[in-house]
């Protein structure tokens, strides 16, 4: 509720702002309907600023996250630009007097620094030619509407990206953090130090050693390098062989685990513990001691396309009881946040098979 109010409260700013600066451009003796309707330049104004208005709110919603910031920097100028000059030639073209019926002796004339031609008088042959739109020497003031306009975008532009970098921000700070806690739950700690410990004593423990170290270079790269915006991929997929390893190793037989990684992964970059969570949704729902419980776990580089399929059997006296859905929908926030338009994931639930699939478009 709070967060709500607040949203609200910073979204008027715009508003109050806006609203300010037309109070202060107007002349104090045309804030009284009666004066200004017989303005047809100022109605042009003030008809030109509800326009912009619309365009600021559109901007915010629309432009600015989807072109702005998925760098699209030519149709973004191309589309505002286009508004503008829409908006000045409809602002330009609405003959207000005769839309609010005032004659034309009672018309106040236009600032002297626009000077423009006169309308002709009522009784000239002229007259007659000039309907409701396309009036005689009424424009809007080009210069000052530019100013609010480039004004408002500007604002809204600046408004909407630093709230795009705070979700970036806020989004891998809590992926951090639930990973890290993740790593450290005792359930988790427990099974793979029960692991090491019974191939303590069962052989002379030959994968002791590297079953230790795995689980350490696991919690050092949660720790020490996922704080980054970009790391390393090869350092994300050792984290994720890793994880697989202990896996293994916790569930024995219990899981038919296919895992395989193919392709370059040298001088890419990619979003930290960004693939785990797909592959950790596999072993939390897709392993049942009562039957067969096949993993599949495929992992392709091509140049910079990034291609995983995880693949489980579904269990169903698993899945209604204990799945949420958590880790791939906050997946899903994060693809959107960190690779607008540049990733593909696809969800697939049947009665036998669950299936992720994420194509993604990587950073060198």
């Amino acid at each position: 509720m709070k967060q709500r109010l607040s949203t609200i409260l910073l979204q008027s700013i715009p508003v109050l702002s806006f609203i300010g600066l037309i109070y202060i451009f107007t002349p104090e003796d045309l804030l009284v309907w009666e004066m200004l309707k017989r303005n047809p330049h100022e109605l042009s104004n003030l008809f030109s600023y509800t326009l912009m208005f619309g365009c600021f709110y559109a901007n915010y919603y629309w432009f600015t996250p989807r072109l702005y910031l998925t760098e699209k920097y030519l149709s973004f100028l191309g589309i505002l630009l286009l508004l503008f000059g829409f908006i000045y030639v409809i602002s330009n073209q609405i003959n207000w007097p005769m839309i609010l019926g005032e004659s034309q002796n009672r018309i106040l004339p236009p600032p002297p620094h626009l000077h423009l031609t006169p309308p002709p008088p009522s009784n000239h042959p002229d007259m007659g030619h000039h309907g409701p739109m396309n009036p005689p020497g009424i424009i809007f003031d080009f210069g000052k509407s530019m100013i609010l306009y480039l004004l408002g975008i500007l604002f809204t532009t600046l408004f909407r990206t630093r709230q795009f970098q705070y979700a970036l921000t806020q989004a891998k700070t809590d992926a951090e953090l639930k990973y890290l806690k993740a790593q450290i739950h005792p359930h988790f700690l427990f099974n793979s130090l029960n692991s090491v410990y019974a191939m303590c004593i069962e052989e002379e423990a030959p994968q002791s050693g590297k079953a230790v170290l795995q689980l350490s270079n696991m919690m050092r790269y949660v720790i020490s390098d996922a704080h980054a915006d970009l790391v390393d991929l090869e350092k994300e997929l050792t984290y994720i062989k890793n994880y697989v390893a202990l896996q293994e190793l916790r569930l024995g037989d219990t899981a038919q685990i296919d895992f395989k990684i193919e392709g370059n992964s040298q001088s890419l970059k990619i979003a930290p513990l960004l693939l785990i969570s797909i592959i950790e949704n596999a072993f939390k729902y897709g392993i049942s001691p009562e039957e067969d419980s096949p993993i599949t776990i495929h992992l392709s580089i091509q140049e910079q396309l990034l291609s995983l399929l995880v693949e489980n059997k579904i269990h169903p006296n698993i899945l209604p009881k204990e799945s949420t859905g958590v880790g791939l929908q906050n997946t899903k926030q994060r693809l959107e946040l960190n690779y607008p338009n540049k990733n593909c994931l696809n969800i697939n639930n049947n009665s036998h098979l669950f299936s992720v699939s994420l194509s993604l478009e990587l950073n060198k």
